[in-house]
């Protein structure tokens, strides 16, 4: 199929499991006979970004006969109603915010495609969040795309997360923390050498790490409620107990780039292909892209990637018919 597809782009804003926030989802539906429609497609975006960035790959997927939906996280883009609020998850329980939000969108969209295909796609701290999501919800989900994530030891994930809600009881869960931040998002700018900007290691095109940098929803600090809730899902992700919950006939597949900080330049990536390996998932597929940082889907060479997440949810999603 091709771009010529007619695609209508939907807003609509649901109520987030954290009791005050309103949702923004946004759907991206075909013009298609439904014989046509070959799955349903939820992305899962990263920290300190929002969905309106995936639209080019939404379409993407859209005009080749999937339905995308996706939401701002809580904190995020136009789910936030008050500048101020950006970058800020609530201190308790955040991580399962973020989780829960995850499948009260994935509930909303059944309500309209119930017969087709559900895939997940989850890129950075969103590929943590859906690690997380599938070990509990499952049920239903034909396969999942993990992007640009990573696999740090889950002693280290627990203990970032214990600083976390340390500081956020000291000094309030909407203090920022610049210690957090040079162990979080600040600290991949090292891995970088002779960088333009701090945020290089994003993407090798200065063009994309420009556009992020002037985009006023984009790259604000988490606050230490952000992090706490962020390091939450991290260590539940790494968690061999977590991981062992998804189920062995779930099909994976991990993509990233093989300079992507986030994943060590792919070690960490393999790490997380094998925990899921030894939990005994049988569809455990990885992709590493070379040259290519941590957002693949907007790196130079990125119509390579989409053609991969295209072939494998086609695989994927003939299975399930």
């Amino acid at each position: 199929m091709t771009s010529e597809v007619q695609i209508e782009r939907i807003e609509h804003f649901i109520d987030s499991s954290d009791g005050t926030s309103q949702l923004r989802v946004l759907l991206w539906i075909p013009y298609l006979p439904e014989n046509e429609l070959k799955g349903i497609v939820q992305i899962v975006h990263g920290m300190e970004e929002h969905i309106n960035r995936y639209d080019e790959f939404a379409r993407f997927l859209a005009c080749n006969g999937f339905v995308v939906g996706a939401h701002d996280h809580v904190g995020h883009g136009k789910s936030v109603s008050d500048a101020r609020d950006l970058g800020h998850i609530t201190l308790d329980q955040g991580d399962a915010v973020l989780v829960n939000d995850v499948d009260r969108v994935r509930r909303a969209l059944f309500e309209q495609f119930s017969d087709l295909p559900y895939f997940i796609f989850g890129h950075s701290m969103g590929s943590f969040v859906t690690r997380v999501y599938l070990s509990e919800h499952a049920k239903g989900v034909q396969g999942a795309i993990i992007c640009g994530t990573g696999n740090q030891p889950a002693l280290l994930a627990r203990s970032g997360n214990l600083l976390a809600h340390t500081i956020g009881t000291v000094m309030g869960e909407r203090y920022k923390s610049k210690v957090l931040d040079s162990m979080g998002a600040g600290g991949f700018a090292r891995a970088i050498e002779n960088p333009r900007t701090p945020l290089d290691w994003i993407s090798v095109d200065p063009a994309v790490v420009d556009a992020y940098i002037d985009d006023p929803l984009c790259g604000v600090m988490f606050t230490v409620g952000g992090y706490a809730a962020l390091t939450g899902v991290v260590a539940q992700a790494v968690d061999p107990r977590v991981a062992a919950r998804i189920p062995e006939d779930l099909p994976l597949l991990f993509i990233a780039g093989a300079e992507d900080p986030v994943g060590e330049n792919g070690k960490a990536v393999v790490r997380a292909v094998e925990l899921y390996r030894d939990a005994g998932v049988k569809d455990v597929s990885l992709i590493l892209y070379p040259g290519m940082r941590h957002e693949i889907l907007n790196e130079p060479g990125k119509q390579t990637v989409y053609a991969d997440v295209l072939a494998w949810l086609c695989e994927h999603a003939q299975e399930g018919n």
